[in-house]
């Protein structure tokens, strides 16, 4: 996965213990001021929101309608992906209707290993 193709949607920060921030602190300062190391908590798994281009071939919402402001298509919680799929569904069904190409939305999970 690209840098640029993952936004995430929430972190959460991290319970680190005193050695492991002594740690962090001293890999810091190694790598100089360049750096701010962050410890955030793994999720895992996350969703995204993807619409069908054509067989077998699926992409991003926010790719393929870059039309729609502020549309994103990770999520961490499967309900908040499927709300956003039928959201997205009605507007395309609705308001949109014939401005954009309505595709087929699906919600794919993403274990953590597989990133």
């Amino acid at each position: 996965m690209n840098s640029d193709e993952f936004v995430p949607c929430s972190v959460r920060i991290a319970s680190v213990s005193d050695e492991d921030l002594e740690a962090i602190k001293e890999l810091e300062r190694r790598l100089g001021n360049k750096f701010c190391l962050v410890a955030v908590e793994k999720e895992s798994s996350f969703y995204v929101v993807e619409a069908k281009l054509g067989p077998n071939h699926w992409e991003r919402v926010d790719k393929v309608y870059p039309e729609i402001k502020g549309l994103r298509a990770y999520y961490t919680s499967e309900d908040d992906a499927k709300l956003a799929k039928s959201s997205l569904k009605s507007l395309l069904a609705g308001k949109m209707k014939g401005s954009l190409t309505k595709r087929p939305i699906r919600v794919r999970r993403i274990v953590a290993e597989d990133m």
